[in-house]
């Protein structure tokens, strides 16, 4: 259900902020699987695990709806899920902040950080400041209807914990209206939702196998070595296939979905910094104890450049 907004648009450009520190985590980000942080730190099937697992990784504390930004109080941090379609990238609306919030303020200057859909890799990063026309053609959002006119931005309500939770959401068609999505990024897969909600299991994400090039059956589960059956074919088209996982198999194995991505589809090429630790962490080779913070690999400028 969708409802009028609440809070008035301030008529005015946002200040610039900047934080050169903010700037080299968002370059160190791309090849970043965030999958084993969000298991890390976050409730199994929560929402926002995974900008959670971001925050996490950027040296923050994981946190969802306070009316301050995520950054210092100046950079809203926001953690876009992409997907590859016919015509581009696409993505799904975003959560802005809860009713309560003023969306105007948390739109003011944000570190927009996309990762893909299927295998929850950072693939790129892009800053936006709320001024000129953008803010302009987003606020003509408040003087129109919310059910007929298909603004920009809305207020929809949605069951949470058994209780009405009404938030402001930027329709996915906004960020392809400003151009804020690439046309193509490495490392961005086609999603099949579908398939996607009848193979997770418990709440659990499947699990994901590499392929390099391997011949029909000799592809092999990492964490057990059974046998890991896939289209090879469609691997080779798509970047990704739904996969079967045969007898013999480990026990982390047996009751969960899986699927194989093409190595060479990844975010990060061969040889490129990280790309050894993005293999071990999408395939889910890494302990508790093995997973490390970006924050913990980036070092901090003198001058943040505020």
């Amino acid at each position: 259900m969708r409802l009028p907004l609440r809070h008035p648009p301030h008529g005015r450009d946002a200040p610039l902020r900047r934080c050169a520190y903010l700037e080299a985590l968002a370059e160190h980000a791309r090849g970043l699987a965030l999958g084993p942080a969000a298991d890390l730190v976050t409730p199994r099937g929560s929402r926002g695990r995974f900008g959670s697992a971001l925050q996490w990784h950027f040296g923050l504390e994981p946190h969802d709806g306070l009316d301050r930004l995520d950054w210092e109080d100046r950079i809203e941090l926001k953690l876009v899920s992409v997907w590859r379609a016919r015509d581009g990238l696409a993505c799904d609306k975003l959560k802005v902040c809860d009713l309560t919030i003023d969306p105007w303020h948390k739109l003011g200057n944000v570190l927009w950080v996309f990762a893909d859909r299927l295998t929850r890799v950072v693939v790129g990063h892009r800053f936006t400041r709320f001024a000129g026309p953008m803010r302009e053609r987003l606020e003509a959002a408040w003087s129109v209807d919310p059910h007929f006119d298909k603004p920009q931005l809305f207020v929809e309500a949605r069951e949470q914990e058994q209780r009405q939770a009404p938030a402001y959401y930027l329709s996915a068609a906004w960020f392809r209206a400003e151009g804020l999505l690439p046309r193509e990024l490495a490392g961005v897969l086609p999603f099949d939702s579908r398939w996607w909600s009848s193979v997770r299991t418990g709440g659990r994400d499947p699990l994901v196998t590499l392929w390099r090039g391997e011949a029909q059956g000799e592809l092999m589960c990492p964490r057990c070595g059974g046998p890991i059956r896939a289209d090879h074919e469609r691997l080779g088209r798509e970047g990704w296939a739904p996969a079967v996982h045969a007898m013999p198999f480990g026990e982390r194995c047996g009751l969960r979905g899986h699927f194989a991505v093409a190595a060479s589809h990844l975010a990060l090429g061969p040889g490129e910094p990280g790309r050894a630790e993005l293999e071990a962490a999408l395939q889910g080779l890494l302990g508790p104890d093995q997973v490390e913070r970006l924050a913990d690999h980036v070092v901090e400028p003198d001058d943040h450049l505020h």
